[in-house]
């Protein structure tokens, strides 16, 4: 017998105590990666979850723009420096500040670039210039709001039957059926590329006819010539 069996006291050689420091090793490194794992997918899907929001916040603030858009509103594309359009709407509806009516007001949606990230950064301008029939207009008054950052593109679209292609220009004032908005993201090393479609109800549909109000399902008057 041998002498550890004699003494009846256990003991372990070196080889023994290194295989167990081995195996303790391996299961806290694998527990290490699941639970970095496990933080850094919540992290993705929280980042994935906001992105969604700011989308779906963008695309139900111009849709409800265009659904309000007054009768003796405009609407236009004004060229951004460095390529591309933004949307510019004169005598538009309620957004931000409160109404005045000792001025002119209109909105832009705008995207300028990021001098930290080096994307571009969506924002919404609400412009108010001040007029007075004894005076000049004075130096329009911006508030700027930003709604989104990583703008990779951000382009826009009219539709209208009374032409077969969408225009990138519009100066009619008659406003057009509808908006299209494309909007591009950086995800990482990816892109990601929501489009939306936005119905005005003061315009044309892509038949010639009224379109139909999303509530009463009986189509609009056509009452934008003003």
């Amino acid at each position: 017998m041998s002498e550890r069996s004699c003494r009846g006291n256990p003991s372990f050689t070196l080889i023994e105590v290194t295989l167990g420091l081995a195996i303790l090793i391996l299961i806290f490194g694998v527990l290490f990666q699941l639970v970095q794992m496990s933080m850094l997918g919540a992290d993705a899907a929280a980042k994935n979850s906001q992105r969604s929001r700011e989308v779906s916040g963008l695309f139900a603030l111009v849709r409800q723009l265009c659904l309000d858009l007054p009768v003796r509103s405009q609407l236009s594309f004004e060229p951004r420096t460095g390529g591309g359009y933004d949307l510019l709407l004169s005598n538009p509806p309620l957004v931000i500040l409160p109404e005045q009516k000792d001025g002119a007001r209109s909105i832009r949606f705008a995207l300028q670039k990021d001098p930290v990230g080096g994307g571009g950064v969506l924002v919404l301008q609400e412009i108010f210039v001040a007029t007075n029939e004894m005076s000049r207009p004075s130096p329009p008054q911006t508030n700027s709001f930003e709604l989104m950052r990583e703008v990779a593109a951000l382009s826009w679209l009219a539709g209208d039957p009374r032409n077969p292609e969408e225009l990138r220009e519009w100066s009619d004032p008659i406003k057009p059926a509808y908006l299209k908005m494309t909007l591009v993201r950086r995800d990482g090393q990816r892109t990601i590329t929501n489009s939306g479609i936005f119905w005005i109800p003061t315009g044309f549909s892509p038949s010639g006819l009224p379109p139909v109000d999303p509530v009463t399902r009986v189509p609009m008057n056509l009452t934008n010539q003003g």
